[in-house]
């Protein structure tokens, strides 16, 4: 039997980060090596989310392509990233597909031209151009045009994440959300997220805190995760400039520097425990690496 395999390193990401509603999202340094593999006879199914998702965005490449899939296709992946937290796993797998199953058919398309297709498997950019291209990113949908700016974030801002056991599926957070907003509401988010942007830009973490306020989504997931506020504020008094719920959660973020690391975990894992609720934690840096190819096409038998 002949086959070919393409692996691709991509990393989590955390979206919103507070106001930055679908609009906002970092690249973190925590990633997936995700592999697709290929064959003229049947493969055995993908094992796991990660790589069923991968498997499908290599499928849908291929059918983007006009090229008949091969009698076997299947991905695997290696990693410990969780699945349904808020940190972009499925945008994760889905630029991983894409890019691999680029590289099996020797297509030679840019990320920009394959970034389209990932998104409307994602269904929202925040996540996905990131995990693509790395940094601080800034996203807008522009007459279905997808527009994005990646900034080099700082070398001395960190994420602390509060990872809780419980899961808050994308789709079941978003229909929560609030169909209309007031002026007033508009303005809130509006001003918070240029500030949060500028003030990582010029290093202006006291801002944070007053940045990282968010009056659109927020307040409609507490209801998922009702200690969510207690929690932002336990690291808050432990020292991190700004917190907020990564993605559709339900990871909770703070942004820290390095002497607050630890006292935010310890802050948060307090305050987690206080509600009966078990959490992972991890200290992650923000990256300008995005996703990246691996190897080309391996043949075998």
């Amino acid at each position: 039997m002949s086959q070919r395999s393409a692996s691709v390193r991509v990393p989590a990401t955390s979206a919103n980060l507070g106001p930055g509603f679908d609009s906002l999202g970092v690249a973190l340094d925590w990633t997936a090596d995700v592999t697709v593999t290929i064959a003229d006879t049947p493969l055995p199914p993908p094992d796991g989310p990660i790589a069923g998702m991968a498997a499908s965005a290599a499928a849908a490449l291929y059918r983007f392509a006009g090229i008949e899939l091969p009698g076997g296709l299947t991905a695997s992946v290696e990693t410990d990233m969780p699945v349904g937290r808020g940190l972009g796993t499925s945008a994760t797998a889905r630029v991983a597909g894409v890019l691999a199953a680029d590289a099996l058919l020797g297509a030679g398309h840019t990320p920009d031209e394959l970034l389209p297709i990932a998104t409307r498997l994602e269904g929202h950019g925040d996540n996905a151009v990131p995990a693509m291209f790395g940094g601080l990113c800034v996203v807008v949908n522009d007459e279905d045009e997808l527009v994005h700016l990646s900034l080099t974030p700082p070398d001395d801002l960190r994420l602390a994440l509060l990872i809780p056991e419980f899961s808050m599926p994308t789709h079941e957070s978003r229909e929560r959300l609030p169909d209309r907003l007031t002026r007033n509401q508009a303005v809130h988010n509006i001003g918070r997220a240029a500030m949060l942007v500028a003030a990582i830009s010029e290093h202006r973490y006291d801002l944070l805190r007053t940045a990282t306020g968010d009056v659109l989504h927020q307040p409609a997931r507490a209801g998922l995760f009702p200690a969510m506020y207690q929690i932002f504020q336990a690291a808050r008094d432990a020292g991190a400039f700004g917190v907020y719920l990564s993605g559709g959660g339900s990871t909770i973020a703070a942004f820290v520097d390095d002497a607050h690391a630890e006292d935010a975990l310890g802050a948060m894992r307090e305050a987690a425990a206080a509600h009966g609720l078990d959490a992972a934690t991890r200290v992650c840096h923000l990256t300008a690496t995005g996703a990246q190819l691996l190897n080309g096409a391996e043949s075998g038998s």
